[in-house]
């Protein structure tokens, strides 16, 4: 209970869960609703971003032990600052082909989901052999409770102040995510 380290990256994961699900639970209203695609461009627009977000995985899986010598922290710091840049570009640079935003959000979705994988991992390493189990499980509740705050929020959020508030908030969250990280 006194390890700074975990407590430090269950913080980070409200972070990265807010950013996650606010893009992949919201993200089809608001394209729809804000970008004007249809249900079905707006589905498969969603549907790139988990593909890219599973190659993105992978990749952070790999580079956290090829180049950072198993310090996951690190690829998260760069997989979240490459998350708040695409979503900066997606929701500002608005008059542009449908397909650069597709692949915009899908670059997002490309760094998002490498922390949500390797948090538990980093959490694990922190603890002892005997808390690694139960410092991955409280990082996870920290993870859902996020996953809540971006589900409630991010609806009110939207319906009282727009969907630009919303990704601007979500913007400012990969951001203090990687000044978590850092």
């Amino acid at each position: 209970w006194t390890n700074r380290w975990i407590w430090t990256l269950c913080i980070a994961n409200v972070f990265v869960y807010v950013m996650r699900m606010g893009i992949l639970d919201w993200g089809p209203k608001f394209l729809t609703e804000a970008r004007g695609m249809s249900i079905e461009m707006a589905a498969t627009t969603v549907a790139v971003f988990e593909i890219c977000a599973i190659v993105g995985t992978i990749i952070a899986g790999w580079a956290t032990d090829r180049i950072f010598n198993g310090k996951a922290h690190r690829m998260c710091l760069i997989c979240m600052i490459g998350a708040a840049f695409f979503m900066t570009l997606f929701i500002f640079v608005t008059e542009i082909p449908t397909i650069v935003s597709i692949i915009l959000l899908a670059m997002a979705g490309f760094f998002i989901y490498g922390p949500q994988a390797l948090i538990g991992i980093a959490s694990a390493n922190h603890a002892t052999k005997d808390a690694s189990a139960t410092a991955n499980g409280l990082a996870g509740i920290f993870g859902y409770f996020g996953s809540f705050v971006s589900a409630i929020g991010i609806g009110y959020i939207a319906d009282c102040f727009g969907w630009n508030t919303v990704f601007q908030l979500i913007i400012a969250v990969g951001i203090l995510g990687a000044v978590t990280f850092l």
